[in-house]
């Protein structure tokens, strides 16, 4: 099946976050209107906080400057506590890790972190016995995270048991309900909002917050609300290994299928992602592709399993490899499919259109972006902020996707000048905020990017009257 092209009929109308239509108190306008039609790209967009991530740790930094050219944006930082199991983490250990963080975001990368007491099968039950210790390093860490926020994609909750998988530990196999109900909520307290946290076993999420208010489903009205619920999603670092995932789907009376519609509720608004193992090679690539759909999948391990990725690579999957189908879906894939607009403004004026957007990818943005149209013209850009348009809830479960504004126009315009529609889902960060890295562009053909802010040009053709 080609891709190209594809426009999603079904139009769903959540009006409070999918349509924003900015009334201004004006009259409407009679210039001319014009309608441009964009083509979907099926190439893969190294945009940010999506896709297939690659590891390393604290202190060793090396080689990301060539990630970015991999198509790649995330990096999975492991830091190890092994040598502080009895004493408080020491100023050069969380030194350390603000030098990672400034790596990652002089390379263009956000970072997925995880804290464990070794990465080896060698460290079973290596955890310290002394749980006030471990919550300590996640008060002394939770303070370089909300330093470092900007650069910060999700936290794996880590630091039980070897791998930080919360299995193995000296607190039980896996550790015990309120043990891991302590270790979360300890990190939701030192990990500044609205960064995700992510558990292993989706389990996890249901057990320890059974018995908190509001139980343990995410809905449409409460996702993204500032609940601790809201901000816990999970990852699978045995994924799709076939019955259960290595331990991962062992709930008594929840097997795979049932496990598998919650995820795909549950994970509309929360990351999930992990990594594969050698024998996930034997899924088919159909039933890859169904339960990535499924589970919202955000990112992937490049380096683990070699096996399954080679193996995905080798399976054609509706005219491609599976491999390039799942590296351009992973997480979301924003494309606009036409834009309506005011071919002539007036300087003091308004100039109006409506943008049409399909999301092709499997899960949506999961962090807040801020969405501005701009008229460019030379050096200058005359700017609306869309304050009420969230991207987060653009999923591809969300059908046609409208934008509507009108951008005011400064009264010294040069006459009969030629503008560019343009516009820029950007960081929300002070110091992201106009590096176009950091910034989402569009999944089309010939629809240019400029790189250095992140603006994607909607049309180059828009003349400006005094």
């Amino acid at each position: 099946m080609n891709l190209k092209g594809i426009i999603i009929e079904m139009t769903f109308w959540p009006l409070t976050s999918v349509i924003c239509w900015l009334s201004l108190g004006i009259e409407a306008s009679s210039a001319a209107t014009t309608q441009r039609l964009f083509q979907q790209s099926i190439t893969n967009l190294t945009n940010p906080e999506r896709g297939f991530y690659a590891a390393r740790t604290t202190g060793r930094m090396t080689g990301l400057e060539k990630l970015r050219e991999r198509g790649i944006s995330l990096v999975l930082v492991e830091m190890d506590l092994r040598a502080f199991k009895e004493r408080e983490l020491t100023q050069d250990k969380l030194d350390e890790l603000r030098a990672t963080f400034a790596a990652a975001r002089q390379a263009g990368l956000k970072v997925i972190f995880r804290a464990a007491y070794g990465f080896t099968d060698r460290d079973y039950r290596a955890d310290p016995k002394d749980l006030q210790r471990m919550l300590g390093h996640v008060r002394q860490i939770g303070v370089v995270l909300t330093e470092e926020a900007d650069t910060l994609f999700a936290v794996q909750a880590g630091f039980l048991g070897p791998w930080g998988e919360w299995h193995g530990s000296n607190w039980g196999d896996p550790p015990s309900l309120e043990v891991r109900r302590a270790m979360l909520f300890a990190l939701l307290d030192a990990v500044p909002a609205p960064i995700p946290l992510q558990v292993r076993r989706p389990m996890f999420i249901r057990d320890i917050f059974a018995t908190q208010p509001g139980g343990f489903d995410l809905t449409d009205a409460t996702a993204f609300g500032g609940s601790r619920l809201s901000r816990v999603g999970w990852h699978d670092d045995a994924f799709l290994t076939l019955p259960d995932d290595m331990g991962t789907y062992v709930e008594p009376a929840w097997d795979r299928e049932r496990e598998l519609h919650w995820c795909d509720r549950q994970d509309r608004y929360v990351p999930f992602g992990g990594e594969t193992v050698g024998p996930s090679a034997a899924t088919p690539i159909e039933e890859v592709v169904r339960e990535m759909e499924m589970l919202h999948l955000t990112y992937l391990n490049i380096e683990y399993h070699p096996k399954t990725l080679q193996r995905w690579r080798e399976s054609p999957f509706r005219g491609e490899n599976g491999f390039g189908c799942i590296e351009r879906r992973m997480g979301y894939q924003l494309a606009a499919q036409k834009v309506r607009y005011e071919t002539e403004a007036r300087a003091g004026g308004r100039l109006s259109f409506e943008l049409t957007l399909t999301n092709a990818g499997f899960a949506s943005p999961l962090l807040p972006r801020v969405v501005t149209v701009g008229l460019i013209h030379g050096d200058r850009i005359e700017r609306l902020e869309l304050n009420k348009v969230d991207p987060r809830r653009w999923g591809p479960w969300s059908g046609e996707i409208v934008v509507r504004g009108e951008i005011p126009i400064a009264n010294n315009m040069v006459d009969n000048e030629t503008a560019q529609l343009a516009i820029q889902l950007a960081d929300p960060s002070p110091r992201l905020r106009n590096d176009g890295r950091f910034a989402i562009r569009l999944a089309n053909e010939g629809l240019p990017f400029l790189a250095k802010e992140g603006w994607n040009i909607l049309a180059q053709d828009i003349a400006i009257h005094r």
